[in-house]
């Protein structure tokens, strides 16, 4: 089998996963590829065209002119950035590896919930700042026999809800392919705390709109670490500022960078971190593993 890495050169992947690859009897290129033409060249022959990160290069005319392409590969979790209805149409496999980074995720979801609750990064400003000792903190929210409400139930969700046993939530989930979902805006009315796991797709943009933030608890928080496009930012801005919601955690948005005048950044509590739930001490060895595992495997099911 032939496999093209269009994300980089031989020196974006640990050597070793590169040597697992080729062991296994995969002719495996590298080349760090711009554009529909430079991809359509260099993949031209690839029975894979793997990628991580994005790359505007791999387009649906592109998988149209490329034969002998059966499979199209991004190491991670989102499927977004690959064009998968042209793919599907044309008879070629998607694949991913969302098992590499799911329990970072998670983590980080937990993390961000549980600092929002108890205001850790507002609280540590106001320290800085001359925080009054003998005030009495203002905090709002509890976790104990919570209900947490999971907006998508893949791996990341579900760790989420074995994470937050141990804290004795109450956790609910929506999601059209699980079976015991309940309906999102019943879902949404019925908890205290909202974590998103849901993809970007057509149906899912914009999936938390004006009108669903108001079906919300009046001191509901909602987290967000699946992509920042599912909610619409002006109105959860809007719901914040007025009350109708108690605040959010982000770490993916609209926008990355997010523009200076993001109307976010002047709420103080909304929790914001830079695309980095997937990130940890064993972030690289997760991530190379399970994506040569893919290659490997793939390679496997042609043969037969």
């Amino acid at each position: 089998m032939k496999t093209v890495l269009i994300s980089g050169g031989e020196n974006a992947v640990p050597a070793e996963y590169l040597q697992q690859i080729r062991d296994a009897g995969i002719e495996l290129e590298c080349k760090k590829c711009i554009g529909e033409a430079e991809v359509e060249e260099f993949s031209r022959g690839a029975d894979l065209i793997w990628m991580f990160g994005p790359n505007r290069g791999l387009t649906g005319d592109v998988l149209k002119r490329l034969p002998e392409c059966k499979g199209i590969f991004r190491s991670g979790s989102g499927l977004d950035a690959l064009p998968c209805a042209e793919a599907e149409a044309l008879g070629i496999a998607v694949l991913n590896t969302p098992e590499s980074i799911a329990e970072c995720v998670a983590e980080h979801a937990v993390a961000l919930l549980f600092a929002l609750i108890r205001q850790i990064p507002q609280y540590d400003s106001r320290v800085r700042k001359g925080f009054n000792w003998g005030e009495t903190p203002g905090l709002n929210w509890h976790i104990t026999g919570r209900t947490l409400g999971l907006v998508g139930y893949g791996r990341i969700a579900r760790h989420v809800e074995e994470m937050v046993k141990g804290f004795h939530m109450n956790v609910i989930h929506y999601d059209p392919f699980a079976p015991d979902s309940l309906p999102l805006d019943e879902l949404l009315a019925k908890s205290d705390y909202v974590s998103l796991h849901c993809p970007l797709t057509d149906e899912t943009r914009n999936l938390i709109d004006r009108r669903r933030l108001k079906l919300m608890k009046k001191n509901a928080l909602l987290v967000n670490t699946s992509r920042g496009p599912v909610i619409d930012e002006n109105a959860l801005a809007e719901a914040i500022r007025d009350g109708i919601i108690g605040g959010a955690a982000l770490d993916v948005m609209v926008d990355e960078p997010p523009q200076p005048d993001n109307p976010l950044f002047g709420l103080d509590n909304v929790i914001i971190t830079p695309h980095v739930a997937a990130f940890s001490a064993d972030f690289e060895k997760n991530f190379w593993s399970c994506s040569a595992k893919k290659v490997i495997d793939f390679a496997e099911r042609l043969k037969k």
